[in-house]
């Protein structure tokens, strides 16, 4: 199957469904995006992407996006699971696993406990002295 000077249908409509169904559909929100992509200085996006395309009949079931699936999926990725934003959180989030993160909470909470019985302690002692002391003057 030959395909002269044109795309195949499906990666046209997979591209059409890309843009103005997941990336940039009928928002606000979205359509404030699309528009500083427009007015920015490299220019790299159409004024075409404002307008709506009309009726684009939505995908099948079973539909796989099989030119443009790999990419939506890492942006999927990035939106879900943003990059970190500084070395300090870059290198935390290399070092850490769940059960280091569970050893820590599990010390953390010994040592609150081992600080609470001796402020417990500290203040029965305190009220020892106290009480003998109003007992028993000097």
């Amino acid at each position: 199957m030959a395909f002269r000077g044109i795309l195949p249908p499906r990666i046209l409509r997979e591209t059409l469904y890309s843009i103005y169904r997941i990336l940039f559909p009928l928002d606000e929100k979205s359509a404030k995006f699309a528009r500083q992509l427009i007015n920015e200085q490299d220019r790299r996006f159409d004024h075409s992407l404002l307008q709506d395309p009309g009726a684009i009949h939505p995908m099948s079931e079973p539909f796989q996006f099989a030119f443009w699936g790999k990419r939506l999926q890492r942006l999927e990725d990035v939106v879900a699971h943003p990059p970190p934003t500084n070395r300090l959180i870059s290198w935390i989030e290399r070092h850490t696993s769940e059960r280091n993160a569970l050893t820590v909470a599990i010390v953390g909470l010994f040592f609150a406990a081992l600080f609470g019985l001796l402020g417990v302690m500290v203040g029965v002692a305190q009220l020892v002295l106290s009480y003998y002391a109003w007992k028993y003057p000097a």
